[in-house]
């Protein structure tokens, strides 16, 4: 494990159930009806790719894992796959039985929770047949399903192709954001940013991309912008004027600062 922890409570055990110090389902219930109330949807982030290392899983169903160590090339489009990202036991999507798994279990929280839609983790180290698969059976079964893809990853050709063939309504825009950041924090020519917007050929509507400069997993925008508020704020104007989905994270309007984590996933003040 080293220097990684699941300080986050990310890390799954059980994808049935509910991390109980965050509640049950009746308050996932409330929570939902609550935001329906105020013209607002509720998506919950939802892992497929890999579990914690004390899931009951790996125990019954060991063979649902791939047998591989950490991936150590991450240029690698096997190992990327395969790999086990930071150690966390990597689920094998390829095998019927996983993917049947997975789609049921994610069903059911549609079907219970009042749930609209899903952020779905680690999108790179999937089979894309795999998620167009499991993003089409979730569709059919709850219309209206916005499931929104991280694919974590600064090639915006490979990002296209995520969105076109994973099945996805959305997926976060990795590429602009490291554009905006060199652009507006460091001071690189326009034509950065120009190089990924070009890439908006490739798909068929750029709106489905979700535009963001601050993330949990990537340092603060004002500690890449050297603590200048100016340019955080220009930034975030070009943010929400570009084409795309603006997306907000926790601490961005109070110009919270971070650099790795775990400073970047700093809790509000």
């Amino acid at each position: 494990i080293d220097e990684w922890g699941a300080f986050h409570g990310y890390w799954v055990r059980d994808l049935s159930t509910i991390e109980p110090r965050l509640g049950d389902e009746t308050t996932l219930y409330h929570l939902s009806t609550a935001l329906h109330d105020r013209g607002m949807r509720l998506v919950l982030d939802m892992v497929w790719n890999h579990t914690d290392y004390d899931a009951p899983l790996l125990v019954e169903h060991p063979d649902w894992y791939h047998d591989t160590g950490d991936i150590q090339s991450w240029d690698d489009p096997v190992e990327v796959v395969t790999g086990r990202v930071h150690g966390l036991p990597d689920l094998a999507q390829e095998r019927p039985e996983v993917a049947a798994w997975l789609t049921k279990t994610s069903a059911r929280w549609l079907e219970r929770g009042g749930v609209d839609g899903f952020r779905v983790d680690a999108v790179r180290h999937m089979p894309l047949d795999f998620l167009a698969e499991i993003n089409t059976s979730l569709h059919q079964g709850r219309p209206g399903l916005w499931t929104v893809g991280e694919d974590f990853n600064g090639d915006a050709t490979a990002l296209a192709r995520t969105l076109n063939e994973g099945g996805f309504d959305a997926v976060f825009d990795f590429p602009l954001r490291y554009a905006m950041i060199d652009v507006f924090c460091h001071d690189a020519p326009m034509q950065r940013i120009a190089s990924v917007l070009a890439a908006d050929r490739l798909i068929d509507d750029p709106t489905r991309l979700v535009t963001f400069l601050d993330n949990h997993d990537l340092p603060r925008v004002l500690t890449e912008c050297n603590n200048e508020a100016w340019r955080v704020d220009t930034a975030l104007t070009f943010l929400m004027n570009a084409r795309g989905t603006p997306s907000l994270t926790w601490g961005t309007e109070l110009a919270l600062a971070g650099g790795g984590e775990p400073e970047n996933r700093a809790d509000m003040p």
